[in-house]
């Protein structure tokens, strides 16, 4: 299964699951993040800097950490 700091800029991918345990879930939720949504990644910083999703019309900035912890699948 592939996580999310994986991902290079402009994929699409969708939330699978998220690793780290129900308080971090319900953190992303409230932002937007959940599994099962849809997402395109817009910028991945290096030296483990942070990534930038667009969730709909919104975009969403995750610590590397985070984004470790979350599982994705690719959309085509």
């Amino acid at each position: 299964m592939a996580v999310l700091s994986s991902m290079s800029p402009g994929q699409r991918g969708r939330v699978k699951t998220i690793v780290k345990g129900s308080k971090l879930e319900r953190r992303l939720f409230d932002i937007g993040l959940a599994p099962g949504v849809e997402f395109t990644m817009i910028t991945r910083h290096p030296f483990r800097g942070p990534v930038i999703l667009q969730v709909g019309n919104s975009k969403i900035a995750l610590g590397r950490g985070i984004a470790d912890s979350v599982e994705v699948e690719f959309k085509t």
